[in-house]
């Protein structure tokens, strides 16, 4: 070796030292890879049984949520002879709700005592009456266990004869308060289709040939891809050959509460090696099992391995050959390492053919034409990024036409009403707004008056001012719910269910009774509420009710009440009014809108609100609008 060129020694010491580093980097990866396709199965298997899970959750929690309801508030429809459109309504919406039986007792003074609702194809029935009704249920081993419980309870699985169908039944018992003392007054079961069920749980894909299994708490499948065997196979049925005659405890696997894998070779795969992975829907007891073929979890981890031992000895090659070639050459001309570099710009090596390929001004202008080539691409990218540009400008201007479709802008609001006159303006900054209000009627005496303003800028914002608005006047409306305290706080509490940006709102809500002139009303934060009497006054309502909505749940809400007289009108901004600004960046504040209010005594709502915009506006000047602006006026003619 020492005799040897120095060339050949520098290429075979550099071919030895390459060559070991790929072997350790291919071990390393290999180890690494290992460890990868372990973890990837139980991620795998989670993520899939998480997307399961939900599934048969929403199913089971709406049902459970739907017992729960009808339980509370049966007694209220009862007397207000409205059990069968609440009935319907509820049949209608969930198509997966079987039936719903009730049964009260007697001593409690009812119309009817016994109800009993089912669907049958697209069709439902309704029948009442003062005795209990026989049904697939009532009669049924299990609902008598459920009902000699008196709990809120699941039962197994049922053959229901009446439709033909395969039901779960949920048993809630109904309390009412007699003499300061809750005792229980009769049940609720209603009937969850475990069709719908097991259709929903089969749209999930498990793989390419995986599938999920639904057990109850004995085992019995509820849901199975083989149809045939729900209901008529249980977890105690498995052939030993499921488990290669290893014995499974099947006592202690249903009992179990912990989630976990095991390997198995189920009869529906042709006993193919699986893995299966399980777990407990905490509900209700059931038993989830997803199934997935062995060789599925593994093969996509192999491809990349051999592919990357198959490059690695590749480079190994390649280099080997490049580093002997480049020590023999050793140090060569300009040209020629000008015609290397030119070969990694990957212009076509026909070009660099014999001697005559070593001109270095060919090759530069071959260079030079490559950076055009660079360059028209460049352009090409530019102008379609500023088509995408355009297109997400015309998805906004788009969203901003929606946002404005939820704002009231036509007047007069109620021409037909003697007792209120009503205007509002709305000037957003930008293309989208945060800010919002509404009026409507919560009866024919009762106008609900809102205005808000949500945290931050942009569309998330301009989304959750959407939301506010729809939720705002969902709950409003709500003729259950006569406080405005109560409805902020049921307000408060949607808010932040669905707030994943941390996003808030300030809110006026009042309620002004028309008839009266007596006005309730509850503040979050908002701006301070004016009261322009008949008589010149003006009125500040300063007092805020609690903190913005959104951020916080159950939080509790004060409220205010006020009497308004024949000629006075209440003024609702937001605070893109005082915190409008100059040039010299002075805000136009409370006290300035309070002197232009003592000159507006005695006009109509729209003139009050064109006369506020049009100080804002003198005042601002040339200067830019950086926040919403919002106003509504209500004047109250008695």
């Amino acid at each position: 070796m020492l005799d040897k060129s120095l060339a050949y020694r520098l290429s075979i010491y550099i071919s030895l030292a390459v060559v070991a580093v790929f072997i350790a980097f291919i071990v390393i990866y290999f180890l690494f890879n290992m460890k990868i396709i372990e973890e990837n199965i139980d991620n795998k298997a989670i993520s899939s049984e998480a997307e399961v899970a939900a599934e048969i959750k929403k199913y089971v929690i709406t049902t459970k949520e739907v017992t729960q309801n009808v339980a509370d508030q049966i007694v209220f429809y009862d007397q207000k002879d409205y059990v069968q459109p609440f009935f319907d309504h509820l049949l209608r919406k969930y198509e997966f709700i079987n039936a719903i039986h009730i049964n009260i007792d007697s001593t409690l003074e009812l119309k009817y005592h016994n109800y009993f609702s089912y669907r049958e194809n697209d069709s439902t029935y309704f029948f009442e009456g003062n005795q209990p009704f026989e049904n697939c249920v009532s009669n049924h081993p299990n609902y008598k266990v459920l009902a000699e419980g008196n709990e809120q309870n699941w039962s197994e699985p049922i053959f229901c004869e009446r439709n033909k169908r395969i039901v779960v039944a949920f048993y809630s018992p109904i309390f009412y308060v007699r003499n300061d003392k809750t005792i229980q007054i009769g049940d609720v079961v209603c009937e969850l289709s475990l069709l719908q069920l097991h259709e929903s749980i089969n749209k999930i894909k498990i793989g390419k040939n995986g599938y999920s299994v639904l057990m109850s708490k004995d085992g019995t499948y509820i849901s199975h891809p083989k149809k045939e065997w729900i209901l008529t196979r249980n977890l105690r049925d498995i052939p030993p050959e499921v488990f290669k005659n290893k014995q499974l405890l099947v006592d202690d696997f249903l009992t179990g509460v912990n989630a976990g894998s095991i390997v198995a070779y189920p009869e529906t795969l042709n006993y193919e090696k699986s893995f299966v992975y399980h777990s407990r829907i905490e509900e209700n007891g059931w038993i989830l099992l997803l199934v997935i073929p062995h060789k599925e979890l593994f093969e996509p981890l192999y491809v990349p391995i051999l592919k990357m031992l198959f490059f690695s000895v590749l480079g190994i090659l390649i280099i080997y050959i490049l580093v002997t070639y480049i020590s023999n050459k050793q140090i060569q001309p300009l040209s020629s390492v000008t015609s290397q570099l030119t070969k990694f710009t990957n212009i076509s090596s026909e070009s660099y053919a014999g001697e005559e390929s070593m001109n270095e001004i060919k090759q530069v202008a071959d260079s030079l034409n490559l950076m055009k080539l660079w360059y028209e691409q460049y352009q090409l990218k530019a102008l379609k990024e500023e088509k995408l540009n355009k297109l997400q400008h015309t998805d906004l201007l788009q969203a901003a036409e929606i946002q404005k479709s939820l704002i009231k802008v036509d007047f007069p609001a109620f021409p037909n009403i003697a007792e209120i006159d009503l205007f509002a303006s709305y000037n957003p900054a930008r293309i989208v707004s945060g800010d919002l209000f509404d009026y409507f009627f919560k009866d024919e005496d009762h106008l609900v008056l809102s205005m808000g303003d949500v945290s931050g800028n942009g569309v998330p914002a301009a989304l959750f001012m959407s939301v506010s608005q729809t939720v705002i006047k969902t709950i409003a409306s709500d003729l259950t719910i006569k406080r405005c305290s109560s409805i902020v706080a049921r307000i408060n509490n949607e808010l932040h269910s669905n707030n994943m940006h941390q996003f808030f709102l300030t809110l006026f809500l009042g309620i002004l009774d028309i008839k009266t002139g007596k006005l309730s009303y509850c503040n979050a934060a908002h701006n301070s509420t004016y009261i322009v009497k008949a008589n010149g006054n003006i009125e500040v309502l300063v007092e805020s009710h609690g903190l913005p909505l959104g951020l916080y749940r159950d939080k509790g809400y004060r409220e205010g009440r006020y009497q308004l007289e024949k000629g006075d009108s209440i003024v609702l901004y937001t605070d893109g009014v005082t915190e409008r600004s100059d040039s010299n960046r002075l805000f136009y504040g409370h006290e300035r809108l309070k002197e232009n209010l003592k000159s507006l005594v005695g006009l109509e709502p729209k003139e009050m609100v064109k006369r506020i915009e049009t100080s804002v506006r003198l005042f601002a000047g040339d200067a830019e609008q950086n926040d919403d602006i919002s106003i509504l006026v209500l004047k109250y003619h008695g």
